[in-house]
């Protein structure tokens, strides 16, 4: 006679599924998401969970439903549902989106004691998601009326809930650059790189996301330092080497470097061209 299956409670199988989550088990964390949700289908938690499984797997329709739901149940608390909600979402909606996620967070933080790591933490999350909001008004939103205002708006938001946060300085030097106020965008850059390049470069959590800093190479190779966006693509080389945008970048760099003044036949020019055709060629065979 088969032992019956033991009972579990909806916290122990929402830890299970983060756990099959974190070893990139999905099929196996989804079935007990399921299984979750038959016991108790209003709870957030559950659904939020099953919308990030859904994501994983592609199953947009279905993770965006999930976050609905969340935000028809608990549409006060609960800012991750929200900042997925924005991520998803284009143009206004986003927008949208990410406020609520922002006053969700700002509710949290009220209760929080302000010098706390939990406070620290959420600070920064509210700082990013208007990064975020500010990147669609430079962008989707561009042509919006207000949209320089808007980026304004934000960031001065985003620099007074978190003023150690360096993706905040970058975005003001895309808005800078798009103003056409080059000095500006190069203080800001300086700003934003003083605040991690000399913490610990084996610290992920010490620094800006990979992406970001592949953004930062852009940003300076438009104000033409080529040197220090050299300097930021050997550290992101060591990190992760697989990348096609750092290889492009990287090559592109040497490329522009080639260019400064050299004659065709010299032996630097010759040099840079070579290393600008290995990096080309590596991103060719990544990609």
């Amino acid at each position: 006679m088969k032992a019956p299956e033991a009972e579990y409670t909806v916290d122990q199988l929402l830890e299970k599924t983060k756990e099959l989550m974190d070893d990139n088990k999905y099929d196996s964390a989804f079935k007990l998401v399921v299984k979750a949700l038959e016991k108790d289908g209003n709870n957030t938690q559950t659904l939020l969970l099953a919308a990030i499984i859904q994501l994983e797997s592609g199953e947009i329709e279905l993770a965006t439903s999930c976050l609905l739901r969340c935000v028809g149940i608990s549409p006060e608390r609960g800012f991750e549902k929200y900042m997925y909600l924005g991520q998803l979402s284009v143009e206004l909606e986003a927008i949208k989106y990410f406020q609520l996620g922002i006053n969700a967070m700002q509710r949290d933080l009220d209760e929080l004691p302000q010098d706390s790591e939990p406070a620290a933490v959420l600070r920064r999350k509210m700082a990013e998601a208007f990064v975020a909001m500010t990147e669609i008004y430079l962008t989707d939103c561009c042509f919006e009326a207000d949209a320089e205002k808007k980026c304004e708006q934000f960031l001065e938001q985003g620099v007074n809930i978190d003023p150690g946060c360096p993706e905040v300085y970058q975005t003001m030097a895309s808005v800078r650059l798009s103003q056409n106020r080059l000095d500006d965008a190069r203080d800001c850059l300086s700003k934003s790189m003083a605040l991690w390049v000399d913490k610990d470069a084996t610290d992920p959590s010490q620094l800006p996301s990979y992406e970001n800093r592949l953004a930062l190479v852009r940003l300076l190779l438009e104000l033409d330092d080529k040197e220090k966006a050299l300097n930021i693509l050997e550290r992101l080389q060591k990190e992760d080497d697989e990348s096609v945008d750092m290889w492009y970048l990287y090559g592109w760099t040497y490329h522009l470097q080639s260019e400064e003044g050299a004659s065709a036949d010299s032996e630097d020019k010759i040099e840079l061209l070579s290393s600008a055709r290995e990096c080309f060629n590596q991103a060719i065979k990544l990609a």
